[in-house]
């Protein structure tokens, strides 16, 4: 059995779109639908919130919030630094709410919530807007409250978290519940590097952003208009 990992924005969602927008191509959501009839197991491994990310696709697993929380089946497992850091969180959303910057910017605020409603991450977007001048100022809040702050060279929008959670530790999470004979990671940024590392397969996704990671050390590259073949390909594998 392999156990075939997907990131959601970018990878098998368009990544230059609203999110009311941001859903998998049919074509997508029948190559995973085709892996999971081979026998295998798909999970999900995301900086989206599971609800979204349940709603949007069939999976066996959802890895959210990078990781901050981890359902499989009726059941959710989260990291309880979580609950630790739950005032430094709403400390930061207010700080943001206030910001002159953030308003007259028009920047996404997108706040992330567990399936049990605690707060888990918070998304600062310009990709549809001016880029938030203040920007800085709030990200020097977030690192003296202690919470985890993720910059992408290219794409316009960065992740706050409280968990110090990452990527590979949902992968080797998903890897001990699983136990699959391999498993192939299919990421677009800079949030998936430490996934690709613990993944026996690294498979980047190509996108108008990520050029640079080309040379990052991964097993294959994939056009993002592709993503549905090579899923299929490792269904197969």
């Amino acid at each position: 059995m392999k156990l075939i990992l997907l990131d959601y924005d970018g990878t098998i969602s368009p990544i230059d779109v609203s999110l009311e927008k941001a859903y998998p191509s049919a074509k997508v959501l029948e190559s995973i639908d085709y892996t999971r009839k081979k026998g295998n197991k798909v999970a999900i491994v995301s900086t989206k919130s599971c609800d979204l990310l349940i709603n949007r696709v069939k999976a066996d697993a959802y890895a959210c919030i990078a990781g901050a929380e981890i359902i499989y089946g009726n059941r959710s497992c989260i990291d309880t630094d979580l609950i630790k850091y739950q005032d430094d969180a709403i400390s930061l959303i207010d700080f943001i709410k206030k910001d002159k910057d953030i308003k007259e910017s028009k920047a996404k605020i997108d706040i992330k919530k567990t399936t049990t409603n605690l707060i888990a991450g918070i998304t600062i977007d310009w990709r549809f807007s001016n880029y938030p001048k203040s920007l800085p100022s709030i990200i020097e809040q977030a690192k003296k409250l202690n919470l985890k702050v993720i910059k992408y060279e290219n794409e316009p929008f960065i992740d706050i978290l409280v968990s110090k959670a990452n990527k590979a530790d949902a992968v080797l999470f998903l890897k001990t519940l699983f136990n699959p004979k391999i498993t192939i990671y299919f990421g677009d940024s800079e949030n998936d590097l430490p996934a690709f590392k613990v993944s026996d397969i690294s498979i980047l996704v190509l996108n108008k952003y990520n050029e640079h990671l080309k040379n990052a050390g991964i097993n294959e590259i994939v056009e993002f208009d592709k993503i549905w073949e090579a899923i299929r390909k490792y269904a197969d594998y």
